[in-house]
Order: structure tokens, then sequence, then C-alpha cells
């Protein structure tokens, strides 16, 4: 299975557990389970099948989410399961590709958090992250610009961007913003 995992460890792990906090609660993870929990952190982590019980354990907990697909668009599901969310800026400077720069503006600028669809629909109609549209104060114009009568059903804007051609990129961009620790998912 793959998985990646949710939340932030408040302080940093030892060898023996992690401590997760994840929606206002704290998870104390020991074993096998803090090992899983820390090999998807900031990458996609792949599971035996010894570990499988304990993955779902944590998804339980809500703090992972999985697929038992290896396919690029499993790890697209997996990502709308979960809220992407800007990390606490570090003063090191870490380089970025275009595509990671373009969703970085919108992740911390955007006034709202943006979903995985929600960034694949901007990067395929190439918007730009512009002053308009960023911002508290700009939220129902981004929002306009991404639904419209086509999209507003629930689930549609997932399953249309699932197909999208840009999906591919959107998704390895948000993953390296991920490794890179520029961002953390919920």
């Amino acid at each position: 299975m793959i998985y990646l995992s949710k939340g932030i460890a408040p302080w940093k792990p030892t060898e023996a557990d992690v401590s997760v906090s994840y929606c206002g609660a704290l998870h104390k993870l020991t074993g096998v389970q803090s090992a899983l929990w820390l090999a998807g952190q900031h990458t996609l982590g792949h599971s035996r099948k010894e570990h499988d019980a304990a993955l779902k354990q944590l998804n339980a907990l809500g703090i992972v989410e999985f697929n038992e697909e290896a396919e690029s668009a499993a790890i697209y599901r997996i990502l709308t399961n979960c809220a992407i969310c800007p990390a606490r800026q570090t003063f090191s400077i870490t380089f970025l590709n275009r595509a990671e720069r373009r969703l970085w503006r919108w992740i911390k600028r955007a006034g709202l958090r943006l979903t995985m669809a929600e960034l694949t629909l901007l990067t395929e109609r190439e918007i730009k992250p512009s002053a308009e549209l960023l911002g508290e104060q700009n939220r129902q114009a981004l929002t306009e610009s991404i639904y419209t009568t086509e999209t507003i059903f629930d689930g549609i804007l997932e399953n249309l961007m699932e197909k999208s051609p840009v999906r591919e990129e959107t998704v390895q961009a948000v993953l390296g913003l991920l490794s890179k620790r520029k961002i953390y998912l919920i």
C-alpha cells in the first residue's frame, strides 16, 4: 500500500516514539506505527503486507491516508482526502521549480485552504496567482473562478480533475512541496 501521513509532530521524534498533533488531538505513536507515520510524513510511504494492520489503525485515527493501488491516480486520490496547509516558514533557502512556485503562491496566499482538485483546476486553466484572486478579501472571486455550474456539485470537481492532463504535474509539485517541507497535510 502507498500512504501519506497527516498532522504534525510538535516535538522532535525520538527513536522509540513520536507525538502527532491532528485536529486538536495528540496521538502518541510507538513501534511500527511510529516508523510508518514518520516514513510518510514528507514523502510517499510504502508499506509491506505485515504492516497493513498498523496502517489501517493509523487511518482509523485520521493521521494516515492510504490506497491499495500504486498508480499515479491513487496518489491523487490520497491527496484529495487531505487538506494542504502551508508550513511555518524557516529561514532556510529552498529551491522550487516553476510548478512548485506557482502552487506555493496559491497555497500560501489564497486566503482559504485549496484542495488538490482545486489546485489541479487552477493549473489546468493556467490561472496565475494574481492580486485580485489572493487574500481573504478575494475569497469569493477565487471561488467563482474555480466553481461553475458544471463543477459545483459534490465530488464532480475531484472526478473531473482525476482525468486532467495536468493532474500528474500538479501531484508531483505538491509532493515536491511536501518533501521540501513547505507544506503539511491534515
